[in-house]
């Protein structure tokens, strides 16, 4: 549940302007075990790494942030996973 907050957490980052769509390539999160639908749709656009973008992916890149920023934000929209989100 704690990887579920913070999840929603980091999904909120790009929406607010915190933090550019490249720098969610840090990490594992690409890895996460997604449960809901804006989850998964969410953890399916963040790469392994920010090298990996176009590789990955298949798209320019900002047809990426687009699709990253619109999956954050539907995310963040959505109903908490669970108590504390």
């Amino acid at each position: 549940m704690a990887r579920r907050h913070a999840l929603r957490r980091l999904a909120a980052r790009p929406v607010d302007g915190d933090i550019a769509p490249a720098d969610l390539a840090t990490g594992d999160w690409w890895e996460a075990e997604a449960e809901s639908v804006e989850e998964r749709a969410f953890v399916s656009l963040i790469p392994r790494c920010g090298c990996c973008i176009g590789y990955t992916l298949g798209l320019d890149r900002r047809t990426w942030e687009a699709g990253i920023r619109t999956a954050a934000l539907a995310l963040t929209s959505s109903a908490p996973g669970g108590p504390g989100c």
